[in-house]
C-alpha cells in the first residue's frame, strides 16, 4: 500500500488531479475530501504520540499527548489507486459495490507515531443522524458520542457504557447518505457534539492496518439501512412463536410457581406462546440440568407448558465454573483450549456475579460442539429457545489501558466485535433451523444473522432517561422506559430489526402500575412484547403489587400484539430478506420534528409512547400526511413541524393509522401461537383461528392494498359509483372480514352503504345483527353495518373474492 508506493518506484503513476467514487470526490493539491456536494474540513487525519504508550488505548475523546496531523496534497499514486499522502500514509478511493456508492480506505501504518486514523463527514445543525447500534441516550444520534465498544464507565449505575450493541455505521435520512466502517478496532464517534457540522469517527491501532469506510446513497430512508445490510448480513428472523407475547420472572421458587403463571395467564384470556425459565435453574451455572429441588419433575414441567401452547426458554451464560459441579467441565475445556486465555495463554477464571468461571472460546475448532452436547440435555426435554446473557468481557482494554485477551480467532483488539457471534450460534444453531429463538444482550456489525431478537440488559423500572443522575451517590442512570424505546429503533435502523425489552425494567425490582402499563403500551407495537423483570414479578394480576387498570391494560394491549402477528410477520419476514426496519423512528422515515419516542409499526401505524410520570396529555408532531386517530377514527393533517396535544388517559396510548393504508391481524381470538393440546387452550395453527384475516381501514378515493406473508392479497378501491372489495387467498389465510371505519371517510359509497354484495350485480350478503352473529356466519359471508363501520366477512375458499357496498 502506501508503503509499497514509497519502496517501489515502477509502481508510482503520475498524481491524478482529482478521483471520483458515488458522493465522495477527492482532489490531490490541495487534498479536500468532498462528500455529497460538502467540502469536509479536515476530512482524513493522523493523531500521533511521541513517544507511543504500547500500553495505552488511544482515543478521539482524550486529546492528550495526541497531535493531528492533516494532509495537505497527495505527493504520489500507485497503480492499484493509493495516493500517498505529505502527513505520511495514504488513501484510496473506489467504487462500491452499487450505484451511487464507494469505498474510502485510508492507511496510517506509515505514519509515524501514529496512533489514531480519523475520518470527518458532513451535517448540518439540526440534521438528524441515526444509526451506531443500539443506544440508551436516543436513537437520533445528532449531539451524541457514540462508542464502538463496551467500555467500563464507574460514573454509571450499571458500571459500563452500556454499548451492548455497537455498530459503526451513521445515516442521514434528509440526505440519502449512509457511511459504514468495514473494521473491527475499537474506537468513537463524535456526532457533531464538538462541531455539529462534522461527524468524525476515529479507530485505533492504525498499525492494524488500513481503515475501510462504505459510503452509499438511497432515495429514501429505508433504502439506507437495506445498502448497510447488504454490507453486512441478513438479520436471522424469530419463529412465528416468538412474536406473540412472552412471560417470566426474575426468579421462580418452584415448578408449581412456574406452572402458576402459565395457568393464570390462559384462565385470565392473556395471550402467549414462550415462557422463560430465568436463573437460577440449573444445579450449577451451565451444567444444563435442571435443580430439581427447585424445579420437582421439571421434565414432567416442560411438558405441561408445551401442553398449555408455551414454548419453554431457559436463561444461559457462555461461562464455565471453575468450582464445585462444574470444576471438572473447566479442567476439561481448558486442557482442550476451548477457553479465552490471557496473553500468556493461561485459561482464565472470570470474576463474574456468579462466581469465578472461564469464557468459552467458540472460534476454537470443537468448542462449539462441545457446547452444544450440553445445551443438547436441555433441548431433548422440549427447550425451545435461550435468554443468552453476557457476551460482552472480551473488551479491547479497561480503563484507558490496552486489555489483551487471546482467542483462537484472534485478540481482543478485534475479537470484542466478532466473541458475540460465536456464542449465539452456539445456541442458535442448536434449535431446528427456523424454529429457534434467542433474545441476546451483546452484538455486533455482522452478527444479526445469528442473532433472532435484541433485548437492553437491565434498564431502571421508572421514566429517567439514560444519563440523568436521580439519586444521592451521583451516578448516571441507565434509564428507564424512555430508554428501552431509544434502544429498539436505535437498533432497528442498524441492522437489528427485532427487539423486546424488559416490560417495568430492571433496576429497582416491583415497577409501579403506571410505569407497567406504560411500558406494556409501547412493546405491544413493537417486536417482541416480553414481560418480566426485576422484583418479585411483573405480572399484572398479581392484586398485591399492581393496582386493577393494570390487569385489563395489559391484557388489552397483549391481545392487539398477538392480533398484529400477520402484520408484524409479514414485516418480519421482509427484514430478514433485506434488512427493512419493522418498526422506524418517525422521525428517520419522515422529514418531521417528531419527538425521539414517536415510532412506526411498519408504514401503517404510528405510535407515540407516553414517555412522563402522570402524564394524561400527550405532545405530538405528526409527520406530513393524513393520519386516523385509531381509537376515535377522527383525522388529522400532519405536517411535520406543528406540536399537537392528544388525549393520552392511563388506559390508552395515542396511535394512529396512515390514511389510506390497511392493517392486517387476525380476525378471531386464540390464546397462542405453538401447538397446545390441554382442554380449552385454543391455537392460530387450527385453522378455524388461524385461516381467519381481519382487514382494517378508513375507505380513501385512492386504492388501498396489502399483502401478507403467506400471498394472501387485499384490496379496496373506488370503481365508478362504487367502493369494491378484493381478496385473493394464500396459504393460510382464506376467510377475510373487511373493517372499514367510516367515521373519517370522504369515500360517498361506503357513508351511504347499507349492506354488501358478491362482486358487482351479484348476490346480496346477508345481514348479521351483532358481532357475534358475524362470527358465527356460514359461507359465503355476511356483513354487519353500523353508524361507524362496515364489517363484510366473506370466504375466498374457492379462489379471488370479490365484494360490492350497497347504498
Amino acid at each position: 500500500m502506501a508503503a509499497g508506493c514509497g519502496d517501489d518506484g515502477a509502481s508510482l503513476t503520475p498524481v491524478p488531479p482529482e478521483v471520483s467514487a458515488g458522493p465522495v470526490r477527492i482532489t490531490t493539491d490541495p487534498f479536500t475530501v468532498t462528500v455529497d456536494d460538502e467540502v469536509v474540513a479536515e476530512a482524513v487525519a493522523f493523531g500521533v504520540a511521541d513517544p507511543v504508550d504500547p500500553d495505552r488505548y488511544y482515543e478521539l475523546a482524550d486529546g492528550a499527548g495526541v497531535t493531528w496531523r492533516v494532509p495537505t496534497r497527495a505527493i504520489a499514486a500507485s497503480a492499484d489507486g493509493w495516493l500517498v499522502l505529505d502527513t505520511g500514509g495514504a488513501v484510496r478511493l473506489s467504487p462500491g459495490p452499487d450505484a451511487g456508492s464507494a469505498v474510502l480506505e485510508v492507511d496510517g501504518q506509515t505514519v509515524t507515531g501514529a496512533v489514531l486514523v480519523r475520518l470527518a463527514l458532513p451535517a448540518t445543525p439540526g440534521e438528524p443522524i441515526y444509526g451506531f447500534g443500539e443506544s440508551l441516550g436516543g436513537a437520533d444520534a445528532a449531539g451524541q458520542w457514540r462508542q464502538f465498544q463496551l467500555r467500563v464507565d464507574f460514573d454509571s449505575e450499571s458500571d459500563t457504557n452500556e454499548a451492548h450493541v455497537p455498530v459503526p455505521v451513521a445515516l442521514w435520512p434528509r440526505r440519502g447518505l449512509g457511511a459504514f466502517i468495514e473494521d473491527r478496532r475499537p474506537g468513537s464517534a463524535d456526532v457533531g457534539a464538538t462541531d455539529p457540522t462534522r461527524v468524525v469517527m476515529a479507530l485505533a491501532l492504525p498499525e492494524r492496518g488500513p481503515v475501510r469506510t462504505h459510503v452509499f446513497t438511497a432515495a429514501d430512508p429505508l433504502g439506507l439501512v437495506r445498502a448497510y445490510v447488504a454490507r453486512t448480513a441478513l438479520p436471522a428472523v424469530p419463529p412465528r412463536w416468538a412474536f406473540a407475547p412472552q412471560q417470566w420472572r426474575n426468579e421462580h421458587r418452584s415448578s408449581d410457581e412456574v406452572r402458576a403463571d402459565a395457568q393464570a395467564m390462559r384462565a385470565l384470556g392473556i395471550p402467549g406462546s414462550a415462557l422463560w425459565i430465568d436463573n437460577p435453574w440449573q444445579t450449577a451455572y451451565n451444567t444444563f440440568t435442571f435443580d430439581e429441588s427447585r424445579f420437582a419433575g421439571s421434565a414432567a414441567l416442560l411438558q405441561e407448558l408445551i401442553a398449555l401452547g408455551y414454548r419453554p426458554m431457559v436463561w444461559s451464560t457462555p461461562y464455565v465454573g471453575d468450582q464445585g459441579l462444574t470444576a471438572p467441565e473447566f479442567d476439561q475445556a481448558a486442557t482442550r483450549r476451548f477457553l479465552v486465555t490471557d496473553d500468556g495463554g493461561r485459561a482464565l477464571a472470570f470474576p463474574w456475579q456468579n462466581g469465578p468461571g472461564g469464557l468459552v472460546d467458540f472460534t476454537r475448532p470443537g468448542a462449539t460442539a462441545w457446547w452444544r452436547e450440553r445445551i443438547a440435555r436441555v433441548t431433548a426435554l422440549g427447550v425451545a429457545g435461550f435468554k443468552l446473557d453476557f457476551g460482552e468481557e472480551v473488551v479491547p482494554e479497561l480503563g484507558g489501558q490496552l486489555f489483551r485477551l487471546l482467542l483462537a480467532g484472534g485478540d481482543s483488539q478485534v475479537m470484542h466485535g466478532i466473541y458475540a457471534r460465536g456464542y449465539h450460534d452456539a445456541y442458535l444453531g442448536a434449535l431446528p433451523a427456523g424454529d429457534g429463538f434467542v433474545i441476546t444482550r451483546a452484538g455486533a456489525w455482522g452478527e444479526q444473522d445469528r442473532n433472532t431478537a435484541v433485548w437492553p440488559g437491565d434498564l431502571d423500572n421508572d421514566f429517567s432517561r439514560h444519563g440523568g443522575a436521580d439519586g444521592d451517590d451521583g451516578e448516571r442512570n441507565v434509564g428507564g422506559l424512555p430508554a428501552a424505546i431509544a434502544a429498539g429503533l436505535s437498533l432497528s435502523v442498524s441492522g437489528y430489526p427485532f427487539f423486546g425489552s424488559d416490560i417495568g425494567g430492571f433496576r429497582g425490582g416491583v415497577p409501579t402500575t403506571e410505569v407497567l402499563i406504560r411500558w406494556s403500551q409501547y412493546a405491544a407495537l413493537g417486536t417482541i412484547m416480553q414481560l418480566g423483570g426485576g422484583g418479585e414479578s411483573h405480572n399484572p394480576w398479581d392484586a398485591a403489587l399492581f393496582a386493577p387498570p393494570a390487569l385489563d391494560v395489559y391484557r388489552t394491549y397483549a391481545r392487539l400484539h398477538m392480533d398484529l402477528v400477520p402484520t408484524l410477520y409479514t414485516l418480519a419476514l421482509q427484514a430478514g430478506r433485506d434488512g427493512t426496519p419493522v418498526t422506524r423512528p418517525a422521525r428517520f422515515a419522515y422529514p418531521c420534528a417528531c419527538d425521539d419516542a414517536m415510532f412506526l409499526l411498519g408504514d401503517a401505524l404510528l405510535a407515540a409512547p407516553v414517555i412522563e410520570a402522570g402524564a394524561t396529555t400527550r405532545d405530538v408532531v405528526l409527520p406530513p400526511g393524513e393520519w386516523i386517530d385509531v381509537a376515535t377514527g377522527a383525522r388529522a393533517l400532519g405536517d411535520g413541524v406543528a406540536t399537537t396535544t392528544v388525549p393520552a388517559p392511563l388506559t390508552a396510548m395515542p396511535l394512529w393509522r396512515r390514511a389510506g393504508a390497511m392493517v392486517a391481524t387476525y380476525a378471531r381470538a386464540a390464546d397462542t401461537l405453538a401447538a397446545a393440546t390441554a382442554p380449552g387452550v385454543t391455537s392460530y395453527l387450527d385453522p378455524a383461528f388461524g385461516r381467519e384475516l381481519a382487514v382494517t381501514t378508513t375507505p380513501e378515493p385512492a386504492a388501498a392494498e396489502v399483502v401478507l406473508h403467506d400471498g394472501a392479497l387485499a384490496r379496496a378501491e373506488v370503481v365508478g359509483a362504487a367502493y369494491r372489495l378484493q381478496f385473493a387467498p394464500g396459504s393460510e389465510y382464506d376467510v377475510v372480514t373487511f373493517v372499514l371505519d367510516r367515521r373519517a371517510t370522504t369515500v360517498p359509497s361506503v357513508q351511504a352503504a347499507t349492506g354488501a354484495r358478491l362482486g358487482a350485480g351479484g348476490a346480496a350478503l346477508p345481514a348479521a345483527a351483532d358481532l357475534a352473529a358475524l362470527a358465527a356466519c356460514p359461507a359465503p359471508g355476511c356483513v354487519l353495518v353500523s353508524a361507524d363501520e362496515v364489517r363484510v366477512r366473506a370466504w375466498a375458499d374457492a379462489g379471488q373474492l370479490e365484494l360490492e357496498l350497497t347504498p
